[in-house]
């Protein structure tokens, strides 16, 4: 973590938060896309977020040696979908395929 707040009441305060954040950006991210409301912005925001959370929770180089190829897998798949979902989605847009008129 890049700074630890000094109070549980903060830390727990901080984790409902965040919480609540990724929960706004999954389920509206994943509803823009399918109704291509806003797709280039939508998969732009996804692919950010994909991007912090992989560091976050897949910091491979931070593990225990048996756990190193899981994390790194998990690393590596989500800047997959990334870069191969998101971000071309994002430079071409929904197109025809989206269900919105």
């Amino acid at each position: 973590m890049l700074w630890a707040p000094r109070s549980p009441a903060c830390r727990h305060r901080l984790s409902e938060v965040a919480t609540a954040v990724a929960l706004v950006v999954e389920i509206v991210g994943s509803l823009a896309l399918i109704f291509g409301f806003g797709t280039r912005w939508a998969a732009l925001a996804l692919a950010f977020f994909a991007l912090v959370t992989s560091f976050f929770f897949h910091n491979y180089c931070a593990v225990p040696a048996e756990q190193v190829m899981v994390q790194q897998m998990m690393f590596f798949k989500n800047m997959a979908v990334e870069g191969g979902g998101f971000l071309i989605l994002a430079a071409s847009g929904a197109g025809a395929r989206r269900l919105a008129p």
